[in-house]
Order: C-alpha cells, then sequence, then structure tokens
C-alpha cells in the first residue's frame, strides 16, 4: 500500500502541502516586507529631521510597495498563527490561472463568493456544481482538503433513474417475448 490509497497518509499529505504553501508566503513576503518597511522608516526620517537624501515621492513608493509585500506576508503568518477554518458551498466556478511562466494555480469559487485556491493533485475531481466541504486558512483562502458532499435529491434522482431503466428493459423483453 502506498501514501495515495492510504487514507490516513493521503489527508496527513495534503494538510503537509497546504501548510507549506502558507508558509512558503510568509519566508518569501515577510522578509521583502521588513526590508521594503525598513527603508521607508529610513525615509520618512530622512524627510522629517531634513537631511535632505529622500523624496516624498521615494516615501510613497516605498509606503506603497511595503503595503503589499506586508499584506501578503501578515496574512500567511494569521493563517499559521489562527488555525483553520471550514465552510460548505456549492461550486459555482472553477479555473486555472498562471501566476508566472511556471506556475499554474487552480482556484474554486463557492455560492457565497469565497474563493479558494486549490491543489489539483488532491482536489482535481471537484466541479462546478457540486456541493462540497472546504477546510482552509481564512486568511490566504489554501484550500487544506475539500470533499465533495451528496447534495439532497441526488439518492432520489439515482434510484428514480435506476426504476427507469429497469421498466425501460422489462418493456424491451415484454416486447420480445411477444414477437416472439
Amino acid at each position: 500500500m502506498d501514501w495515495q490509497t492510504d487514507p490516513y497518509l493521503a489527508r496527513l499529505e495534503k494538510e503537509r502541502r497546504a501548510r507549506n504553501n502558507v508558509i512558503r508566503t510568509a519566508v518569501i513576503w515577510m522578509p521583502l516586507f521588513l526590508l521594503v518597511f525598513a527603508g521607508l522608516v529610513w525615509a520618512v526620517f530622512d524627510r522629517v529631521t531634513g537631511g535632505g537624501t529622500s523624496t516624498w515621492f521615494l516615501v510613497g513608493v516605498l509606503g506603497i510597495i511595503s503595503f503589499l509585500f506586508g499584506f501578503q506576508g501578515i496574512q500567511a503568518l494569521r493563517d499559521l498563527i489562527g488555525g483553520e477554518r471550514t465552510v460548505t458551498g456549492q461550486v459555482t466556478r472553477r479555473w486555472t490561472r498562471r501566476d508566472s511562466f511556471v506556475l499554474k494555480s487552480h482556484y474554486i469559487r463557492l455560492d457565497n463568493k469565497q474563493i479558494f485556491l486549490i491543489d489539483d493533485a488532491f482536489h482535481g475531481d471537484v466541479r462546478e456544481g457540486d456541493l462540497v466541504e472546504v477546510r482552509h486558512y481564512p486568511h490566504t483562502s489554501v484550500v487544506i482538503d475539500c470533499e465533495r458532499l451528496e447534495q439532497p435529491g441526488d439518492k432520489e434522482e439515482d434510484e428514480d433513474e435506476q426504476r427507469r431503466v429497469a421498466r425501460e428493459r422489462m418493456e424491451a423483453e415484454f416486447q420480445r417475448q411477444t414477437e416472439r
């Protein structure tokens, strides 16, 4: 038995990959944020004290870049500290997008307008219209586990379909017998 067929090991692998995704986000964006934020503090201090080497344009650019880097990094840290949440909903859209030349990200949107980043290797069977229970990190919207649920009425429709097929088979058999 390998890890893909063992449900316990597969669940642990899903959790590990999702957590590593959030850790990677924090490791990439937090140092950049701290570096640019330190430059922003220096530029503001230099501008206020009259040092004359920085400009308000530099302060504005560093402020915008600092905000963008900080937003990504701080959200990842909040997820690492805070934990996960679970939400249930119907998938209204599923799509992929190239985030760079080599990375392809997969997304789903639920009927409550939440958008989640999913791992295609583990969640590739999720389709539009499926009722799912999503376990995710709330601030980065990275999916840990996505389980398809039976929609109300699916069993009755399947039973009705089975009855219809059985009835058609019986009618076809009856016609064959009466033609002989």
